[in-house]
């Protein structure tokens, strides 16, 4: 088991949280896990911060899903599509030890598994469009100033 697997466990809970609206993440998991998941689970941390993650900032990850698709609003995607982006949209911004790369390509091919082959296509161009954003945005970020520095600068 590996990742790959673990990642296909989130976005499976990921998906039904749109039709389970207020579940937390551990009881998602626990219900996902007795009636639906064929194989195992390798890191069940790895899946509790990703869906945990997705749903505590699930109103900024769909802010930007949004802002990046000019023909489809989020009510107009396929449900499949939004689950898939809001996971590697969660890694992108917050998962440090995953490179976009590494999110991108994994949610195309869940895109591709799970919904199509022209959605593998869409949720590659969002993905890919968001992570330039993001990218650039923390480029243009002033860097915080050491403590020491910020308090000379503030008695200025």
């Amino acid at each position: 088991m590996s990742r790959k697997s673990d990642r296909k466990h989130a976005f499976c809970m990921v998906f039904h949280h749109d039709f389970n609206k207020g579940e937390s993440a551990e009881d998602a998991l626990a219900y996902y896990l007795e009636n639906f998941a064929e194989e195992g689970v390798s890191e069940m941390d790895f899946i509790l911060r990703e869906v945990g993650g997705v749903f505590d900032n699930l109103d900024e990850i769909d802010k930007k899903i949004e802002e990046t698709s000019s023909t489809w609003g989020i009510s107009r995607m396929p449900k499949a599509d939004l689950a898939i982006m809001r996971l590697a949209v969660y890694e992108i911004l917050y998962a440090n030890d995953i490179g976009d790369g590494i999110s991108i390509n994994e949610a195309v091919e869940l895109a591709k598994t799970f919904s199509g082959e022209e959605s593998g296509k869409f949720v590659n161009g969002i993905l890919g469009q968001i992570a330039r954003k993001i990218k650039e945005e923390r480029k243009t970020e002033p860097e915080e100033l050491p403590v020491e520095t910020s308090a000379i600068a503030t008695e200025l």
